[in-house]
């Protein structure tokens, strides 16, 4: 007879654990989530179930990953994980690596959500948009320097101006840590501020690729630009959260080249409308105050009645003006006269000539008004209409 083994519950516990994690490892399960929790440690804590069953799960670190507002009650995805046994509870569950809403990749659905929060905060608004100088002196571009989208790019600028100044800044176009290189591009262009438009680009790819350009950080580095932005990134088909919030979207990188340097012909093109255009605006300026002009006239015409009233009126009121004027000035010339003759009168020298004298100290040239001021022996002078007498005074008692 065989011995029976008897298990303690921990022993068992641990060899149902060992048989399932050996069993259930990288397995897919598909299921509708409920009793969804996310914890302040950022782990996400929920039900799978279907119709038959469900299975307790967790996505540890879900806050670092993905958008909290990736899945909520009730939505269908597919987890990918390994099933554990949690001892202590006696329970098993699924321990997920990546979750992704069924029907709607990962990436796919991050960039319809940053889409639509950018759109709400109004990063792709039209009126926002910079227009791309007519002639840059100045080409920046943050691309990679070993692609051919780089080597595309040169070939179109330089094949319309071999002697346009380019600068690159070089970047990984892919990858955990492109976004971050690319970002720092536009915002060195900016700091420096010695390019005049900035093309942002690479050449087309998965959507894994193209990943980088649809991260928050490029988005608002581009929007916080102060330069245009011309967005080339990936082939005619492919749309990145860089193409909406750019400036100018092209196609593919060469088209964005095309679009940041116009040809010659373009720019003799571009005067050539903006002349006719001038010309243009010049004449209709013209056509429309000659018939304004015309419209004032007849107006005037019709109105003569009312100008010749007031013609006679103001030659009435401008007679009067003069007339006013000339009994003003002729009262000022008969004051200013009067005025004259008196101040000829009271010059001393008019005085003298009357017979008058002023006699003066000799020394002091002080004027004598009073015989105290003076006394016997002293030297007077003594001023004429002509002349001057120096006198001696004899007696002290004029």
């Amino acid at each position: 007879m065989l011995p029976i083994q008897i298990y303690s519950v921990s022993q068992l516990t641990s060899d149902i654990k060992r048989v399932i994690n050996s069993q259930f490892r990288d397995i897919l399960v598909e299921g509708e989530i409920s009793n969804l929790k996310l914890y302040p440690s950022g782990h996400l804590y929920f039900t799978l179930k279907d119709d038959n069953a469900m299975i307790k799960a967790v996505v540890f670190n879900f806050y670092n990953k993905y958008p909290t507002e990736m899945v909520q009650d009730g939505t269908a995805v597919i987890c990918k994980g390994r099933v554990d046994v949690y001892e202590k509870r006696g329970e098993y569950r699924l321990l997920v690596d990546m979750i992704e809403v069924r029907g709607l990749g990962l990436l796919q659905l991050k960039f319809q959500m940053l889409k639509e929060k950018l759109y709400k905060e109004g990063l792709f608004a039209a009126e926002k948009k910079k227009l791309l100088p007519m002639l840059p002196q100045r080409i920046g571009i943050v691309t990679s320097p070993a692609g051919a989208a780089i080597r595309d790019m040169l070939k179109i600028i330089f094949g319309k101006y071999g002697n346009m100044a380019v600068e690159i800044y070089p970047v990984k176009v892919q990858g955990d840590d492109a976004c971050y290189e690319i970002a720092e591009g536009i915002e060195y262009f900016n700091k420096t501020g010695e390019v005049d438009v900035i093309i942002v680009g690479r050449g087309g790819g998965s959507l894994e690729d193209l990943a980088p350009f649809n991260e928050e950080m490029v988005a608002r580095a581009i929007y916080a630009s102060h330069i245009p932005v011309v967005s080339g990134v990936g082939h005619e088909i492919d749309f990145t959260i860089a193409d909406f919030v750019s400036d100018v979207r092209a196609p593919t990188p060469t088209a964005a080249a095309d679009m940041a340097v116009q040809s010659k012909n373009e720019l003799s093109e571009a005067l050539f409308n903006a002349k006719n255009a001038l010309e243009q605006g010049i004449r209709k300026k013209i056509e429309k105050s000659k018939f304004m002009l015309y419209e004032n006239t007849m107006e005037l015409r019709e109105k003569k009645d009312i100008f010749t009233s007031y013609r006679m009126y103001l030659d009435e009121l401008l007679n009067n003006l003069l007339h006013g004027f000339s009994n003003y000035f002729r009262d000022q010339k008969t004051r200013l006269d009067t005025m004259a003759q008196r101040l000829t009168d009271l010059n001393p020298k008019s005085i003298l000539k009357r017979g008058y004298s002023i006699t003066m100290k000799k020394d002091t040239r002080e004027v004598i008004i009073d015989s105290n001021q003076v006394g016997g022996g002293e030297a007077l002078t003594v001023k004429l209409h002509k002349g001057e007498l120096e006198v001696t005074v004899q007696d002290g008692n004029l």
